[in-house]
């Protein structure tokens, strides 16, 4: 299996022209751009962005395992790493994934190892004829669609927190533990992501035009809106685990508290049948026929002394 994923010639009007791996050593077609997607775990993967004109410090920025988002420049095109939701449910425990790319004037590469939609949305347009007119225009299109999966992700973590919030139940502790796990990895990668975009909207000037570097920035304003509403939700969150440590708290407070009321309750009980069933001779009333009443007597009187020493002294 080859690395080449889709690769088209793509013209300011939309048309996109679809290319196979020998089209990539030919020059653009003037008046148009190139989008070349790969496939990174791929062998020849190396091989094809060679063939592409990358110098060796971008295809091993490209081909790195580990990346945390940023921008920057190698060789005269622009180098990014961005993360995005992971929508893939055979991937689960990736609760990001990340994407590389690199962007020229008339070139863009994206790596991938998984699925991303984003991408996919961006294919289906050049197959349906409405390609992005430029690597610019391109550029602003996927992120505006990692920024819109993000949102949703948001939102939904949000209203699990209103769900949670709302609840009642033993796993309330266990579904907020969750919940914040889930909230870990996004408020790892956001800000550095949104880092990268104002590096980007100052290294995108030899290919973008100011409109284009306008949407950028506008990119980046969507990123730190979405950072303040997930601060929010760990706020949120954290408030709420107060909240139900000490609900957990006052609950264990109160059955310590009757256990203890009960304990006050019985002791001169337990003292009372404790001193009569000993084993000795010379036990008071051992041979009169009244004396178990006596005794049950004695008993209910010194259980109701107790509860009106507990509510004199306002206990209970």
């Amino acid at each position: 299996m080859t690395a080449l994923l889709r690769a088209y010639d793509i013209w300011p009007d939309g048309r996109a022209a679809v290319l196979t791996g020998q089209d990539l050593a030919r020059p653009v077609p003037d008046g148009a751009w190139r989008w070349v997607n790969l496939l990174r775990t791929e062998a020849d993967v190396a091989e094809i962005l060679t063939t592409l004109g990358l110098p060796e410090a971008a295809i091993e920025a490209l081909l790195v395992e580990e990346t945390r988002p940023r921008a920057w420049n190698v060789g005269g095109r622009t180098l990014m790493v961005l993360r995005g939701v992971n929508l893939n449910e055979e991937i689960g425990d990736h609760p990001l994934i990340a994407l590389r790319m690199s962007v020229s004037e008339r070139k863009v590469v994206t790596c991938r190892k998984f699925r991303f939609r984003a991408l996919e949305d961006l294919v289906n347009r050049c197959e349906a004829g409405n390609a992005p007119p430029s690597p610019a225009a391109f550029v602003t299109d996927l992120i505006e669609g990692l920024s819109n999966r993000f949102d949703a992700r948001i939102i939904d973590l949000d209203q699990r927190l209103e769900a949670i919030d709302q609840a009642s139940g033993p796993n309330r502790e266990d579904d907020l533990a969750g919940l914040r796990r889930d909230l870990l990895p996004l408020g790892r990668f956001m800000t550095p992501q949104r880092e990268a975009l104002s590096r980007l909207g100052q290294l995108a000037q030899g290919w973008a035009t100011p409109e284009d570097l306008a949407a950028i920035a506008d990119c980046e304003n969507e990123f730190v809106r979405q950072i303040e509403h997930l601060r929010e939700i760990e706020s949120q969150a954290a408030l709420l685990r107060d909240d139900l440590a000490a609900e957990t708290a006052a609950t264990q407070a109160r059955h310590t508290y009757l256990i203890t009321i009960l304990a006050a309750l019985f002791v001169p009980l337990s003292f009372i049948t404790g001193l009569l069933g000993m084993n000795v001779a010379g036990i008071p009333g051992a041979d009169t026929p009244y004396a178990f009443l006596l005794v049950l007597l004695l008993m209910g009187g010194s259980f109701a002394a107790g509860i009106g020493v507990l509510k004199w002294r306002g206990w209970i």
